[in-house]
């Protein structure tokens, strides 16, 4: 019995990582497609670089209007099996999100009118970003019913609409000379599109009727700590932004957003794990073993990041040259740095899930503010000597500061366990990483010899892993 029950669990969390995945994969396809044509469309990095800030307000914006809404109804979802209090919860959470990303939407307004904020022409940014963040804030709580059950077609399909809306009008509009405006109503556009199909999908889970102020107050409770939470994140991902425009200016803002899209690819690996994630960690929350559970899992991908890494650093500058062209070339230096981040931030979440499943999220907002602190005095030091590349290695440290420290706190509290293995790897793995900007001619030594110390480690349960693979089905009906 016991035997059915881990391999079930495992079945579900491999076809969910797989499943995903695939549809990540195939969500990165068209911006992957595109890019080579894109840049070749909009010669001028400072193009770019308003975009990227104009994200980045973005970016900042949508965790205040979610409020940690998402999450907090992520995880009271799966406190009751009854579909009235199902219905409560995300119509709660709906009431409270729809209500700030109004506020939001009027203080855009307001800042337009008044002409403050973007100058040299770009003010007409600032009502379009207000409802950017509306839209996508209110977005992610209608959509949220479709990943509580585990709805994997639904929600890839939909991934693949808005990459496909975004591409299209931003490609009409450069053809037209008009780049910037292509990239911005293209992301707008997109997003409304999502937005109104999920609202007819998932209605049924929403009616002002259910809005219940005890579930107000809970979700404002646990929601509320974990605010903090995702403006670090922003820090990770967007203050770089900030500080390269200040210190050397738009056109470095350009060149890194280049070296980051490219670099996102390792966003599909962190997109197929946090599609399937929380359903799994919160489903599964419950087990007596679960402890275990997590610890092997946060080893298997731990592992596989790394792994991951050293398998693509060796093209690299050829990856670039093809598809970027000359003008960008210069942003492949981030690529190592900016890839591993989002998987180092995946190893975090399963951290962080273990802190919620105790009602100790708060503990997750002051980890990250360590790694965030890192992060910005690490990029006063760096830009300035090593420009976009200084901004990267900032990123990747003060992830790796932040995932240290939640390691050792989770780990004291016996949430997960450590592993000899995964200290060799990692230790190596950073070593391998120095060694290789230092000696860039032996990249492809350093990478080979860093695989085969992973194959040799790992090679009785690789052999295990492989006929299970065979096995599994790439699809499962819902």
């Amino acid at each position: 019995m016991r035997k059915a029950i881990i391999e079930s669990r495992g079945k579900l969390l491999l076809e969910n990582f797989f499943i995903y995945g695939m549809g990540n994969i195939l969500t990165k396809v068209v911006p992957f497609l595109m890019l080579p044509i894109l840049t070749r469309l909009v010669t001028d990095p400072v193009v770019f670089g308003v975009f990227d800030i104009y994200t980045v307000v973005i970016r900042f914006a949508t965790p205040i209007a979610v409020l940690g809404c998402y999450d907090a109804m992520f995880r009271l979802f799966f406190d009751d099996s009854d579909s009235q209090f199902h219905r409560q919860i995300c119509s709660s959470s709906l009431a409270i999100v729809s209500s700030i990303s109004v506020l939001i939407l009027i203080v855009s307004l307001i800042l337009y009118a008044s002409d403050v904020a973007f100058a040299d022409g770009y003010g007409w940014l600032i009502p379009i970003a207000g409802m950017v963040i509306a839209s996508g804030a209110i977005r992610e709580i209608i959509a949220a019913p479709s990943r509580m059950q585990n709805q994997r077609k639904r929600i890839i399909l939909l991934s693949l609409l808005a990459p496909f809306v975004y591409y299209l009008i931003a490609m009409t509009l450069a053809w037209q000379g008009k780049p910037l405006e292509g990239l911005v109503y293209g992301n707008m556009v997109s997003s409304f599109i999502v937005l109104m199909i999920y609202g007819i999908l998932n209605h049924a889970f929403f009616s002002p009727k259910a809005i219940k102020k005890e579930h107000i107050r809970g979700l404002l409770k646990m929601g509320i700590p974990l605010t903090p939470t995702f403006l670090t994140y922003w820090v990770f991902t967007s203050c770089d932004r900030f500080m390269l425009s200040r210190m050397i200016g738009l056109e470095a803002v350009g060149l890194y957003g280049i070296g980051a899209r490219f670099s996102s690819i390792s966003q599909g690996i962190y997109m197929a794990f946090a599609g399937g994630w929380q359903y799994f960690a919160f489903s599964t929350m419950k087990d007596e073993d679960h402890t275990r559970l997590m610890s092997h899992v946060f080893e298997v991908l731990g592992i596989l990041s790394v792994a991951s890494l050293f398998f693509l650093l060796p093209f690299v500058d050829w990856f670039f040259e093809l598809i970027v062209g000359e003008t960008y070339r210069k942003a492949s230096v981030v690529f190592p740095f900016l890839f591993l981040s989002p998987l180092l931030l995946m190893l975090y979440q399963i951290l962080g899930s273990q802190l919620l499943v105790v009602k100790k999220g708060y503990l997750s907002t002051v980890i990250l503010s360590f790694g965030a602190v890192t992060n910005v005095v690490l990029n006063w030091v760096l830009i300035p000597r090593m420009g976009i590349k200084g901004a990267a290695i900032a990123t990747l440290l003060g992830y790796v500061v932040s995932l240290a420290l939640a390691f050792a706190i989770v780990k004291k509290m016996r949430l997960i366990y450590g592993s000899w293995r995964v200290n060799i790897i990692f230790g190596c793995g950073g070593l391998s990483l120095i060694l290789a900007n230092l000696q860039p001619n032996i990249t492809i030594v350093i990478s080979f010899v860093f695989l085969v110390l992973i194959l040799a480690i790992y090679f009785s349960e690789i052999k295990k892993l492989i006929p299970s693979l065979w096995k599994m089905p790439l699809c499962k009906k819902e």
